[in-house]
């Protein structure tokens, strides 16, 4: 009985052992020092809008470890979320910003490339929820530059993107 016990344990180590070997690496980090701090953001991203820094002004940034490439969210990529809604509500990244950032860091290290409007652009796709939900990074695959970020069905998902499997 003891033999059998201790037989089952090993098996289900090894198993999770085979599972966590075989785990997909990150595809990319924060650049330097834009790691995951939400208090450091917010005040980056208060000062773009209040206008005290540039619209070129870095807010996050990634670098994918496979291919060295990186990319930026700027302060006129943030203005453009927050401002540009005539025709659509704005994408809030300040609603659940912790969750934003985790979903923005998620959609840019794993998402799915797709054809964007812009040939030059690139719209990075990661669903949720199944497939009821979906986060879009559109990308300028000429500078890097991340150009919008948000949420399809219901606007400022953020939670329920940084919180799926």
């Amino acid at each position: 009985m003891r033999r059998r016990v201790l037989q089952g344990c090993l098996a289900v180590l090894s198993v999770l052992s085979l599972s966590l070997s075989c785990a997909r690496p990150a595809d990319a980090d924060p650049l330097p020092p834009f790691q995951l701090e939400p208090v450091a953001l917010e005040a980056r991203m208060d000062a773009c809008m209040a206008g005290q820094v540039g619209l070129d002004e870095v807010l996050m940034g990634w670098v994918k470890i496979r291919t060295g490439e990186i990319r930026r969210w700027r302060c006129w990529s943030l203005k453009h979320m927050m401002l540009d809604n005539a025709d659509r509500n704005a994408h809030n990244p300040y609603v659940h910003l912790v969750d934003f950032m985790r979903c923005a860091d998620e959609v840019i290290s794993y998402g799915f490339p797709r054809p964007a409007s812009n040939p030059d652009y690139t719209a990075l796709h990661k669903q949720f929820n199944g497939t009821s939900g979906l986060a879009i990074a559109v990308i300028n695959d000429l500078t890097g530059d991340v150009v919008t970020i948000y949420t399809v069905g219901r606007d400022d998902q953020w939670s329920a993107c940084a919180n799926s499997l």
